[in-house]
């Protein structure tokens, strides 16, 4: 006896005792509930309220990664595939091994709206020709793929998984879709993503598409949006540059909304899971001599990447010992420069660099020092050949030891001078970074890298010795007063306070020499000698 015949015997023997049992025979395609009692390396038990139980093979309840979807206890819906040897078999998808002409499944198939399995044997002019038990059906190729199918010839001789849109002229005419079964599983898939989509979460992807501004991720069921900007923290100038289509991938959430329509829209980030370098180490420090790259050029400066994916800020007063209205003067975009860094501040993650003060050597410090440069990553280090040792401000000794020739007197070092805190009543130097119609916008370095005030023109002065709003442009060099500090940190400056401060000083000198000498004079000699400081 043969395996086929063996089984058909063992099928009619369950049908038949289910029978005898009172059990009413199920028919191939029929919608089954039941309860999972079982669970082993490959098979699930259900309960469905026959005298046996039945069976489904395992990877009818798998996600896309292997993940196991259902426990003991779970209740599930499913369709009655056929008798075995094992009893009533249960599934998603009616197989060619369960008995009966390929016309029959199909009929059941289409009646029961239930997947079956059939196998891809050509390709024709509109689609794919499909055999199911001996009987041929007809797949177009809008219904091979859910998306547009490039190489279908790769699909023959595959077993796949249809659903029967079109049964007629007693199956001389059947129609079948694979998109359909594809589009199940995927919203199968979803359900289970959407289980753990939250902000912060980091999971598995697959990269599906590539765009100039960005790249598309399955996650499941559901795709997201990896930003250009999300891609690195290095610029990135094409996408295709660093992700391929089908590369596996792990991306954050970075945010997760439905409109009312229903789309979804999932904003995904590699970059996030890149190290920080502000919290990994930077690799230099306040003093170091940095080679950069320059990434962006704005009215009031220069950004420079020094390391990858961290820029830093040179202001345009630091570009260059002449005035210039515009960084492009003197700079370009991915032109190579060496800055020097004057400020880290490690709570705002800023970086103030200077290019003016990465002066050229002498012709007697060239001399002095090896032709060959030291680096340290991009960190630029000289050392000389001989005499006594220097330390730069602010970085590591051993590795940043400069060897000065020999002379009778070593050059003091370089101090950087810490920014100095704002307070009422201090006068400052500050460069005109804009001017608007009530007044002057000035970025105040002495207090720090990104510290700014608003010169109103209610405070301006005509005055030979401070530079007035008239004849001030963007990038200007002025002498300014604190003169308020709100609540929310900004500050009003004032010209006209230096003024008033001067002229209450001149007086009480006045004053006081006259009180000195007991002779008063004119008013017209301290105007005479204003008039003589001010020349």
């Amino acid at each position: 006896m043969d395996q086929d015949n063996t089984d058909m015997n063992f099928a009619e023997l369950f049908e038949a005792s289910a029978r005898s049992a009172g059990d009413r025979a199920l028919v191939p395609g029929e919608p089954v509930k039941g309860k999972v009692v079982l669970i082993t390396a490959d098979t699930v038990f259900i309960d469905y309220g026959a005298k046996s139980e039945g069976w489904a093979d395992l990877k009818e309840f798998l996600y896309e990664k292997g993940e196991v979807s259902i426990k003991p206890g779970t209740e599930v819906e499913l369709a009655f595939i056929g008798y075995g040897p094992s009893g009533a078999q249960l599934g998603n998808c009616l197989r060619i091994t369960s008995g009966g002409g390929g016309d029959e499944l199909l009929r059941k198939a289409f009646e029961s709206e239930i997947s079956i399995e059939g196998t891809i044997t050509g390709i024709n002019k509109g689609g794919l020709e499909v055999t199911v038990s001996g009987t041929k059906a007809f797949c177009p190729f809008s219904q091979a793929d859910l998306t547009y199918l490039d190489r279908p010839e790769v699909l023959v001789g595959t077993v796949q998984k249809f659903k029967v849109t079109q049964f007629e002229e007693d199956g001389k005419n059947i129609v079948v879709s694979r998109r359909a079964v594809l589009q199940e599983e995927k919203e199968a898939l979803a359900v289970n993503t959407r289980k753990r989509l939250a902000v912060g979460e980091v999971l598995p992807g697959q990269v599906t598409r590539l765009t100039p501004f960005g790249a598309f991720v399955d996650l499941g069921g559901i795709e997201g949006l990896i930003h250009i900007s999300e891609i690195s923290r290095s610029p990135v100038n094409d996408p295709a540059d660093h992700l391929t289509v089908g590369q596996e991938v792990s991306v954050q959430v970075l945010q997760f909304t439905s409109d009312e329509k229903g789309s979804e829209r999932i904003s995904l980030s590699l970059k996030a899971l890149e190290p920080d370098p502000w919290e990994t180490g930077l690799g230099f420090n306040e003093g170091d001599i940095v080679l950069g790259t320059v990434r962006n050029l704005a009215q009031f400066g220069a950004f420079v990447e020094v390391t990858p994916g961290l820029e830093g800020l040179v202001h345009i007063s630091e570009i260059s010992d002449k005035r210039i209205r515009h960084p492009r003067e003197k700079l370009k975009e991915g032109q190579k420069v060496e800055v020097k860094v004057l400020e880290i501040n490690k709570e705002q993650k800023r970086i103030s660099l200077s290019i003016k003060e990465v002066s050229p050597l002498s012709e007697s410090e060239q001399e002095s020092f090896e032709k060959e440069t030291i680096r340290t990553g991009n960190v630029i280090r000289r050392r000389a050949k001989t005499g006594p040792a220097e330390f730069l401000p602010g970085s590591d000794h051993e590795e940043s030891i400069i060897d000065l020739p020999d002379q009778t007197e070593v050059p003091p070092r370089q101090e950087i001078q810490a920014p100095r805190l704002p307070q009422i009543g201090l006068v400052v130097k500050g460069i005109v970074r804009s001017i608007k119609p009530y007044g002057l916008f000035v970025d105040l370095h002495e207090l720090g890298s990104h510290q700014s005030g608003l010169l109103h023109n209610s405070q301006t002065v005509d005055s030979e010795t401070i530079q007035s709003k008239k004849g001030c442009k963007e990038g200007d060099e002025i002498l300014v007063e604190i003169i308020k500090i709100d609540e929310q940190g900004r500050i009003s400056l004032s010209q006209k306070s230096i003024i008033e401060t001067q002229d209450q000083a001149d007086l009480n000198e006045y004053r006081e020499q006259a009180r000195q000498t007991g002779k008063f004079g004119t008013i017209a000699d301290l105007f005479k000698k204003n008039k003589g400081v001010s020349k």
